[in-house]
């Protein structure tokens, strides 16, 4: 089937359906009462040392640094081999890379936490593209973690195949996830990994638990590959400036997403404000537009309500800037939640 659009789903797709904003996750899981585990004291201490932020406290007038800060500084201090006081790289007390991999374990549970009561917005795009039969000419992009687009794909139809674009183990195995067949399949691009995979180093595998957020058991009960019992991990890429993009599986992915790009008619962004951190992403689509023939139509819904007109300004600025063909980028006063119902053009 010809892939005609592209939907890029950003932050506030998943913030349409109850995900926390980036930066209220912190805040979140500090006051919320779903902070009671293994990692809340490293992190805690964590907050106190790097920002002076006592997380014991009354939270209401705090103002948490962003994931993209906290993570940029200690991926930052990886890649140059460095470490800060009582925070060391050795073996005995590799704090660095611990609270990094603990940080990306807090954005799984407060995702499993907040996203437990549905995801009525999402259902609703995915029932009108299969009411106007255009289900299996889209492909999807996301840069979320969350499984709501996974679930509403194959809750909503429940013979279509989600197509990842990547081998999972449990293929091989009997009644288990399968193989997606070409003619029932729907492609799925998640960029930056997603909270239902699981990752074994020692037999360079993906494994999928689909229905299930796998990452955030992962602090409380370790799970082993079934092949060579190794640790399995996270395979999410945190959204810093100093991203990870070397892991096997991922390479696949962004190169099938960059293919389905290049094929779409129309690309259509929802709840995603192009922030400039996101120079991976505008690689990927700045090789696109260069290496086609003809450039697709750009469109962008990303408004809520009680959104400032300056912030929508500087937003339709840096999509306008970006592409060469400003009169194919279509920045419209709508919601993501306007787009599941009615489409582009109601």
């Amino acid at each position: 089937m010809t892939i005609e659009d592209v939907i890029f789903l950003g932050a506030g797709a998943s913030a349409a359906d109850g995900a926390p904003i980036q930066n209220n996750l912190f805040k979140s899981y500090f006051e919320n009462g779903i902070n009671q585990d293994p990692i809340c004291a490293n992190l805690s201490q964590f907050f106190k040392d790097f920002f002076g932020i006592d997380t014991s406290q009354n939270l209401d007038n705090i103002v948490f640094p962003t994931f993209e800060e906290i993570l940029g500084i200690l991926e930052f201090a990886l890649s140059r081999n460095e470490s800060f006081k009582n925070y060391s790289l050795t073996h005995l007390a590799p704090k660095v890379q611990t609270i990094r991999e603990q940080l990306i374990l807090l954005i799984a549970r407060i995702l499993k936490e907040k996203l437990q009561f549905g995801r009525q917005v999402h259902d609703s795009l995915i029932t009108r593209l299969l009411q106007q039969s255009r289900l299996r000419k889209t492909a999807f992009i996301s840069l979320n973690y969350d499984i709501l687009i996974d679930n509403s794909l194959t809750d909503i139809h429940h013979s279509m195949d989600l197509d990842y674009g990547v081998p999972f183990s449990n293929f091989g195995r009997r009644n288990d996830w399968h193989k997606p067949r070409p003619n029932r399949s729907v492609r799925l691009f998640k960029l930056h990994g997603s909270l239902n995979w699981l990752y074994c180093s020692t037999c360079i595998s993906l494994t999928i638990t689909p229905k299930e957020k796998s990452v955030s058991t992962i602090a409380d009960n370790p799970i082993r590959c079934r092949q060579c019992q190794t640790e399995s991990i996270p395979i999410i890429i945190p959204p810093t400036f100093f991203k990870v993009m070397s892991n096997h599986f991922l390479q696949q992915i962004w190169r099938k997403a960059e293919f389905a790009l290049s094929k779409a008619k129309r690309i259509i962004f929802c709840g995603y404000s192009f922030p400039d951190a996101d120079i991976h992403i505008k690689y990927l689509l700045k090789r696109v537009e260069i290496n086609r023939s003809s450039t697709p139509d750009i469109f962008i819904f990303n408004n809520h309500h009680g959104k400032q007109e300056e912030i929508k300004r500087q937003e339709k600025e840096r999509y306008e800037r970006f592409f060469s063909d400003k009169h194919k980028v279509h920045y419209l006063d709508k919601s993501f939640q306007d787009f599941c119902i009615k489409g582009i053009n109601p």
